[in-house]
């Protein structure tokens, strides 16, 4: 009786773990692949723009965010053309809410490739600040049909503290499959 049982006990046993460490790191990505638009170009949104730049290549990054972002391959692509993500699809996003250009915008973020940074199954999502009409920040997630928006206005004098939790609040989550 007790060779039954130690056998089955064996065998859960080896079950558990190899259900616990396939499902421990199969599909499993901590890389966040994200852009970063902003269209006035103002004071304010260059100012916003680095502070956000320094953020992302900072330490702090992983404790204020409780992410992985440093030490492994997430990449902010700051203010860069996005093919296919124009100022006026943007601008559809965010303020209109297009139906038809939340699609065209997924796509485009799903389609982008950048060979040099090992960016091959597209990006996250977005995140979007346009100091000159509203002060806030937005992200739109590729494959959702909505944008965040966060809460308070965001202005020069806000504190980096304040503009780097907007961006955490904002980080779309990975949307890209392992």
């Amino acid at each position: 009786m007790k060779t039954i049982r130690g056998r089955v006990f064996g065998r859960c046993f080896v079950a558990v773990l190899f259900f616990l460490s396939a499902s421990s790191f199969a599909g499993f990505r901590d890389d966040h692949f994200v852009a970063w638009v902003s269209l006035g170009g103002g004071a304010d949104d260059q100012e916003v723009s680095r502070k956000i730049d320094e953020f992302a290549n900072s330490d702090r990054m992983n404790s204020v965010c409780r992410i992985n972002w440093t030490g492994n391959d997430s990449i902010l692509y700051l203010n860069a053309r996005i093919p296919g993500v124009t100022n006026e699809l943007i601008r559809k996003v965010f303020f209109m809410r297009d139906a038809p250009s939340f699609l065209k915008l997924s796509r485009a973020l799903r389609s982008f490739r950048d060979p040099k940074a090992n960016v091959h199954d597209g990006l996250d999502g977005v995140i979007f600040y346009d100091g000159e009409k509203t002060f806030r920040m937005m992200s739109f997630t590729a494959g959702a049909r909505g944008v965040k928006t966060y809460p308070i206005a965001l202005k020069t004098s806000s504190s980096a503290e304040n503009i780097e939790d907007a961006f955490c609040k904002l980080l779309p989550p990975i949307t890209r499959a392992p």
